[in-house]
């Protein structure tokens, strides 16, 4: 995907899924460390992000060079 291009994930299965993502160059990783939490176990189910949570990942974003667009907005 070139750099800069507008994506999204959408899970449209209605069960748990998991990703594998691959990021070149490094470094956005740090930003999923910053903002995210380890779950206990595998077998545990992240719950769903609060509006906290949402705001931490949007005030992180720019640091890593994100624009983070509002869901309503299809990616182009």
């Amino acid at each position: 995907m070139p750099i800069g291009s507008r994506h999204r994930f959408k899970n449209e299965s209605g069960q748990p899924t998991r990703m594998l993502i691959t990021i070149a160059p490094a470094g956005l990783e740090e930003m999923f460390l910053e903002v995210g939490e380890f779950l206990s176990s595998e077998a545990d189910q992240p719950s769903p992000p609060t509006a906290e949570d949402i705001e931490r990942l949007l005030e992180a974003a720019p640091r890593y060079g994100l624009e983070i667009f509002p869901p309503s907005e299809k990616p182009c």
